[in-house]
């Protein structure tokens, strides 16, 4: 494995892609369903929530910027509570696989490979991931670099087209039926989404310039909060809160009901595909991160063997563990989200463990003669 093969804007291009696609694509119904008109402000208190995972992550990270935490952490709590910590970690990642290769599902079955067996959309689905990830960290970063741009592109461009169907009246909403109460909901949902960028403690000994890594973070989140939004305000502004909430994938019927003429009816499939590509990336990263901690544990260099085995495990669980929409919900109001959290707070209790450590070793440096 290269070290310090990856920049920093490769690192932002990822994480941003990583966020704003998945949201857009599977998680505006729950937001929308949960907090309405609150969305909007929910989505960017969850956004920050979720850096703080992140800075934690960074701060620990930093005090070993070229080792790895996999190593390094059985030193802060032992190795009797590190492994089990990480083996954790790494199934929480692979349920945020699972699950979004069930919605990938979902969505193809649904609308464009209609009659197809799951079986073989999770097979296909798996080996384009397990190829891109097998070529090491750097393919996967390299994919988000080459699709960041046209991807944001075409993210971006919806809202304008769709702007002359707003109902402007329906913004007051925003204002006047603020309540914290029913943003948190979806604050809590979204900082579950982004509080995935403290996974980035993990790759650590690959990143150029890793003192700037916040930065890179701090960018992703923004960029991808004010993407999300951009889509959120017009769907409240052109179904409601109410409608929004009741369609399973409300962007795909922002598509359609853009369509206006020949040419904006060619868009829907070419910007699935792009979305569809950005998911990959995505997943791609996850499985790294678990191949990283499987090679890393049983003392391995590479992470090739891990790869193919835990794709296949990815896509044979979307087959078993998610049967239907309903379930999807029902999963993710219950502690599915507070597995996911709870994986991401993790690096917490090794950054106040070691700052511990380091205070009395000082301490005691400072008494001896």
């Amino acid at each position: 494995m290269e070290p310090q093969s990856v920049t920093q804007g490769q690192l932002f291009k990822l994480f941003a892609l990583h966020l704003f696609s998945t949201m857009i694509a599977f998680m505006l119904n729950i937001m929308l369903q949960s907090s309405g008109y609150n969305a909007p402000a929910g989505i960017m208190s969850g956004a920050m929530l979720g850096l703080a995972f992140s800075f934690i992550s960074y701060k620990l990270a930093m005090r070993r910027p070229d080792s790895f935490f996999i190593d390094y952490g059985r030193h802060i709590l032992g190795k009797w509570l590190h492994y089990p910590l990480l083996l954790f970690i790494a199934l929480s990642n692979l349920m945020i696989a699972i699950i979004n290769i069930w919605e990938l599902q979902d969505v193809l079955t649904q609308f464009y490979l209609v009659g197809t067996p799951s079986w073989a959309i999770a097979s296909l689905c798996g080996i384009c991931i397990a190829y891109t990830v097998r070529f090491g960290v750097k393919s996967v970063f390299r994919a988000a670099e080459g699709l960041f741009f046209i991807s944001l592109l075409s993210f971006l461009i919806i809202p304008v087209v769709v702007s002359e169907n707003f109902e402007w009246f329906s913004g007051k909403g925003m204002i006047t039926q603020f309540s914290l109460r029913e943003m948190w909901p979806s604050a809590y949902y979204t900082s579950s989404v982004f509080g995935e960028m403290s996974f980035v403690l993990f790759i650590f000994p690959f990143l150029q310039s890793p003192a700037k890594t916040f930065r890179s973070l701090t960018s992703s989140m923004i960029v991808s909060s004010v993407v999300v939004i951009l889509h959120v305000v017009p769907l409240l502004l052109i179904f409601g809160p109410e409608l929004a909430s009741n369609l399973n994938f409300p962007e795909l019927e922002l598509l359609r009901f853009m369509r206006s003429g020949s040419f904006l009816e060619t868009l829907d499939p070419a910007l699935i595909a792009l979305w569809l590509i950005s998911i990959f990336v995505k997943l791609g990263f996850i499985v790294f991160i678990i191949s990283l901690i499987l090679a890393r544990s049983c003392r391995l260099k590479d992470t090739k063997p891990f790869v193919f085995p835990i794709t296949a495990f990815i896509a044979i669980g979307s087959l078993v563990v998610v049967k239907s929409n309903i379930q999807f919900k029902s999963m993710m109001s219950g502690g599915m989200l507070t597995m996911f959290v709870i994986a991401e707070l993790i690096p917490v209790l090794y950054y106040l463990v070691d700052s511990i450590q380091i205070k009395y070793a000082s301490r005691k440096r400072a008494s001896s003669p």
